[in-house]
């Protein structure tokens, strides 16, 4: 019996699973982030982001216990990075642990994330409303394969 596409699909996923904010889980989400801005990008849309996840497990935390990346959105082209910058747009800082249930969850267009996700204490400064819908993919990819 050969195993139907889903089956593939869903068996590599399982195998692909990563940390959560480690440097692997950075670099699939700067591969996914530039095919959707290359996919999606439009000429003058621009928009920085950066997350912090305080408490992050020693293996992949900085000097000061965070995982943080950031990615930068010009046109059709993203730079993506681990580490924290000053001049985002957005900020976002939340607890590693508390955070791990909302970076799993796939959350459908136009959909409220489900109510208890992610940290109650997270902070966050910028306008989340003026991203593009496009970018919730970005989240969805890399829920499905976070650990």
């Amino acid at each position: 019996m050969t195993q139907s596409q889903s089956e593939k699909e869903i068996e590599m996923t399982q195998q692909e699973k990563l940390v959560f904010a480690s440097p692997e889980w950075v670099e699939l989400g700067r591969k996914v982030l530039e095919e959707l801005v290359a996919k999606h990008g439009e000429e003058g849309q621009k928009f920085s982001i950066c997350e912090v996840f305080t408490g992050a497990p020693e293996a992949i935390a900085d000097v000061d216990g965070a995982a943080a990346w950031y990615f930068y959105v010009d046109g059709k082209t993203a730079r993506v990075d681990r580490g924290q910058i000053d001049d985002a747009e957005i900020r976002i800082e939340a607890d590693w642990q508390k955070t791990l249930p909302a970076a799993r969850a796939v959350i459908e267009p136009g959909q409220a994330p489900p109510a208890g996700l992610g940290d109650p204490d997270r902070s966050q400064t910028g306008d989340m409303s003026a991203l593009p819908p496009w970018l919730l993919e970005l989240h969805n990819r890399l829920a499905v394969q976070t650990a």
